[in-house]
């Protein structure tokens, strides 16, 4: 599905519960992420990266919402060097994207559990290894431009305004492909640390931010 027909479709959605909903709270988020990707090579939530946007709440009845959002999320992968180890390898994927996930929301005293969907398109990305700057060759899969994935996470209520979110997204679809055999090989013998890209890659990553709260658009 392409991204501006989800966007689309989040909207028809959003329009279609509002009918029925009680009311919509509106409000803006930020914070940061830490990620990595599985298929690169490399372990750990090592890469920092900030996230911000803004969010509407549909309230369908006590304790139960439906959330949509947009945000500028960064995501990606790192790897620093040990140097004291003798470990001098260095690497950087920095992937940024227009984000827009669809929640369900539960209320439970003054914390709020959440999952859904989340579909997001690629609007930049950065490589880098030891040896500075590259990029995958054209005659190679490249990074695919939309992320697919879902989230699920927890939030707690400070007050009617002001709320703390932590949540873990994951792909559900590569966001790069794997390479047949032959170019594996031939990437291990002569392209030196492009070699990282021979496992179909998946997004993984970790957010905590804060939400200010507006208050309702409608009752």
């Amino acid at each position: 599905m392409k991204f501006i027909h989800y966007i689309i479709f989040t909207l028809s959605l959003a329009y279609a519960i509002t009918a029925n909903s009680q009311a919509i709270d509106a409000g803006i988020k930020a914070g940061v992420a830490a990620s990595q990707i599985s298929g690169d090579g490399y372990s750990g939530f090592n890469k920092a990266g900030v996230i911000f946007g803004g969010f509407a709440k549909i309230n369908l009845r006590d304790q139960h919402h439906i959330q949509f959002e947009i945000t500028y999320t960064q995501k990606g992968s790192r790897k620093n060097p040990k140097t004291s180890e003798g470990d001098t390898d260095f690497f950087l994927l920095r992937m940024d994207y227009i984000e827009v996930p669809i929640l369900y929301q539960y209320d439970y005293k003054s914390f709020t559990f959440e999952v859904g969907p989340y579909v997001s398109t690629l609007v930049n990305s950065y490589l880098e290894d030891e040896n500075g700057p590259f990029s995958i060759p054209s005659s190679l899969s490249q990074f695919k431009n939309f992320d697919v994935g879902v989230t699920a996470g927890a939030a707690f209520n400070l007050n009617e305004h002001i709320i703390m979110s932590w949540r873990f997204s994951n792909s559900l679809t590569p966001v790069r492909y794997f390479e047949s055999i032959g170019t594996i090989n031939n990437l291990a013998l002569g392209a030196g640390g492009l070699n990282r890209f021979n496992a179909g890659m998946f997004h993984s990553y970790i957010s905590f931010t804060l939400h200010y709260k507006f208050g309702s658009i409608n009752g």
